[in-house]
C-alpha cells in the first residue's frame, strides 16, 4: 500500500473498531441476514491450517440444541455469492450441523480489509497452532508494512511474544510442518532452532521424534551441542559444560507442575531458563547470549 504504517496503524484501530461494533449489535434482526450456506466461499486469508475435529463436533453440538449465536462476518462478490471474513470454525460446524443457512453480517470492504480482519480475527484466539500464529503475524506485518511494534500493538501481544513467533518461521520446513501438525511442540522447535547447523538440526528432530523427549531435554542436547559442537551420546547427557568429568548427582527432579511451568517460561522468552525447587521455595535462572535477547526478556517480563 502507498500509505505509511503510522496511517495504516490508524485505518486498522477504525476496521478493527467497527468489527467490534458489528459484534454488539448481533441480536438486531435489520443487520443480521440468513445468507444460504452455499453461497458463502472460505476466506482465501485464512490463517489456520488445522481444525481440531473435536472441536468441530462439540461446536456442532452446541449448534444442533441453541443454533449459532454470533453471525458470521461476510463481503458480496458477485452474482449472489458472498466471501466469508470471519467466522470460518462455526461456517464449519453449520455444515455439520445439516444447516443450510447461517445468520451474518454483511459488510463491503476491500481485499486488504479483508485480509486484516481475518489474520486477526483468528491471532486474537488461543487455539492456533505457533506456526499458524507466526505466518499470520508474517502474512499481516507483509501486507500492511508494519514494525513489530506496530503489529504488537494490533495483535495484543508484547514484542518480544511476536518476534519469538516469527522465529519460528526460520526452522526447517519439516520442523514447521510437525509444528502445525501437533506432533511436536514450539518449544521443540525453538531447541531445534538453537542449533545452526542443518544436519545437526535434522539429527536433533529425529531425537525428538524417536525418543520422545521432553523440551528440557532437547535444550539440553541443543546446549551441549553449543559446547561440543556435536549432540551428546547417551551416557553424556548428564555431564558438566564446564569440564569433561560426570557431573555430580544430579538435582531431584522438577514436577510436572514445576517442568510445565519452565517449558512455558523458555517459550515466552525464548531463551534457556532453569527452575529448581519446589512451587513453594525455589529459584529460577535465565541465560541470555546477547543484547537483543535480554531486551526481549526485558519485553516480554512487561518491563
Amino acid at each position: 500500500m502507498a500509505m505509511g504504517n503510522k496511517g495504516l496503524g490508524r485505518g486498522l484501530d477504525a476496521l478493527l473498531g467497527g468489527v467490534k461494533e458489528d459484534e454488539t449489535i448481533t441480536s438486531d434482526a435489520a443487520e443480521v441476514r440468513l445468507i444460504p450456506i452455499e453461497a458463502i466461499t472460505p476466506n482465501p486469508h485464512q490463517p489456520r491450517r488445522e481444525f481440531s475435529e473435536e472441536a468441530l463436533k462439540d461446536l456442532c453440538a452446541s449448534i444442533k440444541t441453541r443454533g449459532v449465536l454470533q453471525p458470521v462476518l461476510i463481503r458480496p462478490l458477485s452474482r449472489g455469492k458472498y466471501e466469508l471474513v470471519a467466522g470460518e470454525r462455526r461456517l464449519r460446524a453449520s455444515k455439520l450441523a445439516g444447516l443450510t443457512e447461517i445468520p451474518t453480517l454483511l459488510r463491503e470492504m476491500s481485499d486488504q480489509e479483508s485480509l486484516a480482519i481475518a489474520l486477526i480475527e483468528n491471532l486474537q484466539r488461543e487455539d492456533l497452532n505457533a506456526v499458524e500464529e507466526a505466518l499470520g503475524y508474517q502474512q499481516l506485518q507483509q501486507q500492511f508494512g508494519l514494525s513489530q511494534d506496530e503489529l504488537a500493538r494490533q495483535v495484543g501481544k508484547s514484542r518480544s511474544a511476536v518476534a519469538n513467533a516469527l522465529r519460528l518461521l526460520n526452522l526447517p520446513e519439516s520442523v514447521q510442518s510437525e509444528i502445525q501438525q501437533g506432533s511436536m511442540s514450539a518449544g521443540h522447535g525453538r531447541a531445534i532452532m538453537a542449533v545452526t547447523d542443518s544436519d545437526v538440526q535434522s539429527e536433533l528432530q529425529q531425537r525428538i521424534n524417536n525418543t520422545g523427549m521432553t523440551v528440557r531435554q532437547a535444550e539440553a542436547q541443543a546446549s551441549f551441542w553449543k559446547q561440543h559442537g556435536r549432540l551428546p551420546g547417551a551416557d553424556e547427557v548428564g555431564q558438566s559444560t564446564t569440564s569433561g568429568k560426570a557431573s555430580k548427582a544430579v538435582s531431584k527432579p522438577l514436577s510436572p507442575e514445576l517442568e510445565e511451568i519452565q517449558a512455558k517460561l523458555n517459550e515466552l522468552l525464548n531463551v534457556k531458563v532453569k527452575v529448581s525447587g519446589s512451587l513453594n521455595k525455589g529459584k529460577v535462572t535465565i541465560a541470555y547470549d546477547d543484547e537483543e535477547s535480554l531486551r526481549n526478556i526485558v519485553d516480554a517480563l512487561g518491563s
